[in-house]
């Protein structure tokens, strides 16, 4: 409440004092208000809560409150209607004593978001204060000898009023001998003075009685008074004199007890005892004053007697009186001002208020943590105080209003990485020295659920025995959460998905605290060799985070299936079987083959075939192939030999304990015209030898004539010839195996995989058939090293050689290597495009729907992605079948300056296998700024150069590309030199500096020799546009003085045409090069494998080639290839699983013919099969 009372003020006045005071309210505080004081309860200050612009509704809900120092009751706010009223009585004299100036601080505070206002509240003196004596009646002792115009001072009045109200006038009751006086002390206000007008005569009047009345200038006048009793004395006639009336000290507060002050010097006219004097103080100082200071009363010596203290009161007023020893004793008087200087003996305050803790580690930059207030009791520079917060924690202190400072949030808190903070203020005044203080502020950071649980690994291989009892215990993961209490409680659950017919949760659970996996039942190797499944962690935040590992269970295989003999079919015996064999064959010669198959794996499915020794003695004249399971001779039949040949045939498995099935083949001897015709197939290769090696070295010689061309060519005639090229042999014809690779261990990969067809000669179709091409590890029985090497490392070509069909011609051969060697290195299937440095999750394409998938099966199709270099930078979602970003994708640290940058990704789904190959391509943006390798670049440039002569200078290079990397130059403003830049080069980091008139150092302004500064800026041209700049320090030099140009700066411009014409005629040769190196390669690789003898059909008849073996080998997943295995004779299998496994060192080999056994049904190999080819 703004309080107006009119006066005598003219217009002018009044208008400069209300722009003062508005002056004065807009930089002292938010809000200002004023109030009279004694006003009474209920009175209106003012709409606080309207003026600070806080709407009334929400008062209450946000916490509104009014702080105040000293008495908190004497301003109150009505949260209803958001009025600052007065509660209680307002004494100005008592709020602030004899300040002139009279306010109450109140801090007003909101929370949600917290806000703090002040708001000054000036209190208006008003006059209800009388002036007041501190005597009721003052006594003078006055000799009659006093001569006229002999001045005696007075105790004037005090009225603890101020300004115009404290304004004090005196008058005197009217007599003939006394008038009254003023007296200006400085600083000190008024005091009145009783001047002698007449003489006095003690024997006509001994005493006076005069009242003393004192008025203030207040509205309405208050008065007081006081009774003078004026005593005549009757003796001496010259009183003591001091030098001054008035004297005036400075001194420092703090000073030693007995420092000496003043020394006072009065003298007396009079002679002897009524010259010698005594110092005293006189009646009027105070008993404060007394304690602190001590006088001599011989010497007049003023001296400290106790602690002297600025903040308490700097000035006193001592009235000194000084007396001869005559009769009656005659008086002096001065007055002693003491101004006490502040010297810096107090520490700054500190008062930390309004803690929002703990603060959340996600709170905003700028959150207010807490309110700081500081006070320093000094004054001056010794009582202005600075803060400051500890080094290195992200919180800064912000001014608010004079010494009071909010603690904000500075930067992004991470509870992970500091759970806690201890933030010291400190506040130092500004004296010499400084006297500092400080407060510590514990400041705890509150968790936000920001980490999901984490794996130690992205996936798990497990590896279970079949049979297992149900409910055992077969792993446990654990994953870590960085979060705390409840944000870091994880718990487990299996990603629900379909295994075949059944359900996950049907075959293995996860204890959800523990993180136990359990298998509910027991597994079969036969029915289910890989559970692959999901475990997801998730933990108790809100919202929840969560994150999946993969589990790879592998069902190892137990000795649990017998071997089981194949039925009879067209050409082959087995189980009970007759078969006629003519006496006339010979040694060796095979005349029935037991087949078998073992429904386990590895050496458990490894059969070999035995005889069983007849009851007789009789040595048989037969013999079975330990692995092959064909009956031969052993010698030439003759007449002796019983003509029914009963023989059984034992087939054991290699499993422990081994299992063992029997089959009877009975031999009918008979002459050789009954012997029946037996089929032949091998015959129709041999007579293709000559023609398949012309079309091969025809082919190569077309291949290195056409470089080129080279890739068309291959796909025309590829074409052509696959049209064009005569039936080949049944894929499932008869014939033995070929043997790629065996072992009883291997690794398993699912990278580069190909779809291949698998078929068996016999039996029913089988369903679950897997094929295999692992990596032959080397092996001291493999023969020769060098080839196993050749095989072991180019396993695919081997296969594609080894497999191909009866009628694949060699040219069909070459062109399929040619192009599968093109398609490897082509472009992906699928194109997508993304600029870098999106945000997590963008969208980058619906991968599933592009690739012909349902999304329905891409969780039980294992639809899995896989990429080069970093793997976490793509993602699907197997939700909806969305490619989206993971993590921040950086162009440049991807591809360097290479104009073409794509993520090339491989997308595999199996039943059936299935490669996608998807390219992403990283679009640039203009997120690099250009820069120049020196800020600062110097040039010593002589005055003799002449006009367009050019200086060399460092360009600005721009990691961007495209029209983000091209760069534009500018020169400041100068009359010497101009830019230029290369014309043959849209981008360049060289450009020079022109000189355009001649330089005379002499007469250069003396403000730019004998240096100038050049300013160079550079632009790109992306959107939006990045700058950046170089400073070119030229150095004036006389000609004589010129140093010489740096051999790699004097180059000149005629360099760079030369050096880009050179590189252009090395790329092209590269180029040139490497395209005719690679198409040799391929070529002579070829010629190489085509020169060997022709391979038999994919089923024909045959022994199996043995590439490697050894005792135990790795199953992988690398390199897989699904491939055509194919069983002699009888129906298609539906359960045939086939592995290339390396045979164990142990195994001794005979002769070719036996390694060719050992090969044929080696562990990892189904027993009985014919034969096992593979085809691309």
């Amino acid at each position: 409440m703004l309080v107006y009372r009119p006066s005598g003020w003219k217009a002018g006045r009044l208008l400069l004092s209300l722009l003062l005071l508005l002056t004065w309210e807009t930089g002292t505080c938010q809000v200002h208000y004023s109030v009279p004081e004694e006003t009474k309860h209920g009175t209106f200050v003012g709409r606080i809560a309207q003026d600070l612009e806080l709407e009334l509704a929400e008062l209450v809900p946000r916490l509104f409150r009014v702080a105040s120092k000293g008495r908190r009751d004497l301003l109150e706010v009505n949260l209803q209607n958001g009025i600052l009223f007065v509660n209680s009585r307002i004494d100005r004299e008592e709020l602030c004593g004899w300040s002139a100036e009279c306010s109450i601080h109140l801090e007003v505070i909101v929370e949600r978001p917290l806000q703090v206002f002040h708001v000054e509240v000036e209190v208006k003196d008003i006059n209800d204060n009388p002036p007041v004596f501190s005597v009721s009646e003052q006594k003078l002792s006055i000799p009659e000898s006093r001569l006229l115009d002999s001045r005696f001072p007075l105790e004037g009045a005090s009225d603890v009023d101020v300004g115009e109200n404290a304004v004090l006038t005196y008058r005197l009751t009217p007599n003939e001998f006394f008038i009254l006086d003023i007296t200006n002390k400085k600083d000190k206000g008024k005091f009145p003075v009783l001047v002698l007008r007449k003489l006095l005569d003690r024997e006509e009047t001994p005493q006076f009685q005069l009242l003393l009345t004192a008025t203030d200038g207040g509205k309405p006048e208050l008065t007081g008074s006081v009774s003078l009793l004026i005593l005549v004395l009757d003796a001496n006639d010259n009183a003591p004199v001091f030098d001054r009336p008035i004297y005036e000290v400075k001194m420092y507060e703090n000073s030693a007890n007995q420092t000496l002050i003043i020394w006072l010097n009065a003298s007396d006219a009079d002679e002897e005892i009524n010259k010698e004097m005594i110092y005293s103080f006189s009646s009027l100082v105070s008993p404060s004053v007394r304690r602190k200071f001590q006088i001599n009363e011989r010497t007049g010596e003023i001296r400290i007697n106790d602690a002297i203290d600025f903040e308490d009161r700097n000035t006193y007023e001592i009235h000194v009186d000084v007396t001869d020893k005559g009769n009656p004793p005659m008086v002096g008087h001065c007055t002693v001002l003491v101004e006490i200087m502040d010297e810096n003996d107090n520490s700054p305050e500190v008062v930390v208020t309004s803690l929002s803790l703990p603060v959340r580690e996600d709170a905003q930059v700028g959150t207010v943590i807490a309110l700081v207030s500081v006070s320093d009791r000094d004054s001056g520079a010794n009582g202005q105080v600075t803060c400051s917060l500890t080094p290195h924690v992200p919180f800064k202190l912000v001014s608010t209003f004079k010494n009071y400072y909010s603690l904000v949030l500075d930067s992004a808190l991470d509870r992970e990485r500091v759970s806690a903070y201890t933030v010291v203020v400190t506040a130092r005044d500004g004296g010499s020295p400084s006297l500092s203080a400080t407060a510590s502020v514990s400041v705890e950071v509150a968790d936000v659920n920001d980490n999901a649980p984490a794996f130690a690994q992205p996936e798990y291989t497990v590896f279970v025995k079949e049979n297992n009892a149900p409910g055992c215990h077969i792993f446990t993961v654990s994953a870590r959460d960085a979060d705390a209490q409840e944000n870091a409680l994880v718990s487990y659950s299996l990603v629900e998905r379909r295994v075949g017919e059944r359900a996950l949760s049907s075959y293995v659970s996860v204890h959800a605290e523990s993180g136990k996996v359990y298998a509910l039942q027991p597994l079969d190797h036969e029915e289910l060799e890989l559970l692959q499944f999901q475990v997801s962690a998730r933990d108790a935040g809100v919202p929840p985070l969560g994150s999946n590992v993969t589990l790879q269970v592998f069902v190892l295989d137990e000795n649990d299936n017998a071997p089981a003999l194949l039925p009879p079919g067209a050409g082959g015996v087995g189980g009970a079987v007759s078969q006629l064999v003519s006496r006339s064959v010979g040694a060796g010669h095979v005349v029935a083959k037991v087949r078998a198959v073992d429904a386990d794996s590895g050496y458990n499915a490894w059969l070999s075939y035995e005889l069983q020794p007849s009851a007789g003695s009789a040595r048989s004249p037969f013999r079975v192939g330990l692995y092959t399971g064909e009956i031969s001779t052993t010698r030439a039949l003759d007449e002796a030999d019983a003509p029914l040949q009963p023989l059984l045939v034992l087939v054991k498995d290699h499993g422990e304990p081994a299992l063992v099935s029997t089959a009877t083949v009975q031999l009918s001897l008979v002459e050789s015209g009954q012997a029946p015709k037996t089929p032949s197939r091998v015959s129709a290769g041999a007579a293709s030898v000559d023609t398949a090696l012309v079309d091969v070295n025809v082919f190569l010689i077309i291949s290195i004539c056409a470089v080129s061309s080279l890739l068309v060519l291959t796909l025309l005639l590829y074409t052509a010839l696959r049209c064009s090229a005569p039936p080949t042999q049944g894929v499932c014809g008869p014939g033995k195996p070929t043997l790629v690779c065996s072992s009883a261990v291997g690794s398993w990969s699912y990278s580069q995989q190909r779809q291949q067809r698998v078929c068996s000669g016999e039996g029913p179709p089988k369903a679950d058939l897997m094929a295999f091409s692992p990596s032959v590890p080397p092996c001291s029985s493999c023969g020769d090293n060098g080839k196993q090497q050749e095989i072991c490392e180019n396993s695919m070509s081997y296969a594609m050689f080894r497999s191909l069909k009866g009628g694949l011609s060699t040219r069909r051969l070459l062109l399929s290597l040619l192009l599968l060697a093109f398609r490897e290195a082509g472009s992906g299937q699928v194109h997508y495009s993304v600029p870098e440095e999106v945000k997590h999750g963008t969208f980058v394409g619906r991968i599933a729907q592009d690739l012909g998938l349902e999304l329905a099966e891409l969780v039980p199709r294992l639809f899995r992605v896989a990429s080069k270099g970093r793997r976490d930078l793509l993602e699907v979602n197997l939700q909806n079948g969305i490619l989206f970003v993971n993590s921040r994708i950086d162009r440049e640290e991807l591809c360097g300056r290479s104009l073409e940058c794509s993520i090339h990704l491989e997308v595999i789904v199996e039943r059936p296998l299935q490669v996608f190959h998807v390219e992403v391509e990283v679009k640039d943006i203009n997120d690099n700024p250009p820069v120049f390798s020196l800020r600062e670049q110097k040039l010593l440039i002589s005055e003799s150069k002449q006009p367009d002569s050019h200086f060399p200078l460092e360009g600005a290079s721009d990691a961007d590309i495209g029209e983000n990397a091209l760069l534009t130059y500018r020169l400041s403003q100068n009359e010497y030199f101009s830019l230029e830049l290369p014309t043959n080069s849209k981008q360049t980091n060289r450009l020079s500096l022109a000189l355009k008139k001649p330089l005379d150092r002499e007469k250069t302004p003396e403000a730019d020799a004998p240096r100038q500064r050049l300013l160079v800026l550079v632009k790109d041209h992306g959107e939006p546009a990045l700058v950046s700049t170089a400073t070119v320090l030229l150095s004036l030099v006389e000609s004589g003085q010129a140093p010489k140009i740096l051999s790699r700066m004097s180059s000149g411009a005629t360099g760079p045409e030369v050096a880009l014409v050179d590189v252009n005629v090395y790329l092209i040769i590269a180029i040139c090069a490497v395209s005719s190196l690679l198409v040799l390669t391929l070529l002579l690789y070829t010629a190489l494998r085509c020169s060997a003898p022709p391979t038999q059909s994919v089923c024909g008849p045959g022994k199996p080639t043995l590439v490697c073996s050894s005792a135990v080998g790795s199953w992988s997943y690398s390199q897989q290839r699904r491939q055509r295995v194919c069983s002699g004779d009888g129906p298609p299998k539906t359960d045939l699983m086939a592995f290339s496994p390396s045979l164990p060192p142990g195994l001794d080999r005979e002769d070719g013919g036996e390694r060719q056994e050992a090969g044929s049904n080696h562990p990892g190999q189904v027993s009985s099969m014919d034969s096992l080819s593979f085809e691309v």
